[in-house]
């Protein structure tokens, strides 16, 4: 929103149109879908200072810049643990989500420990997204392009990481014009020594118990051996797979 405001003040300082007039618009109680800031962009059409080819213009810059912008406005359990799973299996419907009538007859033990499951190799998923914390306002007014966002050194978190319980990690990293993907095996997750305790209690957060439940703040840098794109995220699990198995 910022950039785009940029953009209008820009339009209007030079097209010179009435500071009265732009006033009482700002003035005008917003509701959706007219904001203040498409009622100017309608105002200066109308007074023929910009065509509708840059109204178009401005308006594809815009959704390109914000198109995971509603991620941002997702409640954190709706986000870490339902979106991100789902989303994967958009993307790759052979994944099968782990339950334990899913599981039934090829994993009897499973108690809910991973997400997903495909060809005998037990996946997590995982999504972070990306914002300042700096200042106050809403998730989503702070929410980082991937310039930003890689600028700013920002690190990704990705939490209750238990790697004796799957054999690869897919985690998502959100930014409002993008998503990036990293897939990990769980020897890969223990080598890069990033993997610090999160729950102190005896059952996951010691390092040494059959299960340890642990956290990580990596930056798109130090994540960057893991990076795939997204249409090969299916064929780095299996490529994971064998590390996990070595």
């Amino acid at each position: 929103m910022k950039q785009l405001r940029e953009e209008i003040e820009t339009l209007l300082n030079r097209s010179k149109c009435s500071k009265e007039e732009i006033a009482l618009i700002m003035q005008e109680k917003e509701l959706y879908p007219f904001s203040c800031e498409s009622r100017i962009l309608v105002y200066l059409m109308s007074l023929g200072k910009i065509t509708y080819d840059e109204y178009i213009r401005l308006d594809k810059d815009y959704c390109s810049r914000n198109q995971y912008l509603e991620l941002f406005d997702m409640a954190p359990r709706t986000y870490g643990q339902t979106w991100g799973e789902e989303h994967i299996r958009r993307l790759f419907p052979q994944f099968v989500k782990a339950t334990k009538e899913n599981l039934v007859d090829v994993y009897p033990a499973f108690d809910g420990e991973f997400d997903l499951w495909i060809d005998g190799i037990r996946i997590e998923v995982k999504a972070c997204r990306a914002n300042s914390t700096k200042g106050s306002g809403s998730l989503a007014s702070r929410a980082y392009l991937h310039t930003e966002a890689h600028n700013a050194g920002f690190k990704y978190h990705y939490q209750q990481l238990k790697p004796s319980c799957c054999d690869v990690f897919i985690w998502i990293g959100t930014c409002r014009d993008t998503l990036l993907y990293w897939v990990l095996s769980s020897n890969e997750l223990l080598e890069t020594g990033k993997l610090g305790s999160q729950h102190r209690n005896e059952h996951t957060g010691t390092a040494g118990n059959a299960v340890f439940e642990g956290q990580v703040f990596m930056t798109e840098d130090e994540l960057f051996p893991f990076a795939v794109k997204e249409e090969n995220i299916l064929n780095a699990v299996y490529a994971k797979s064998q590390i996990k198995n070595r």
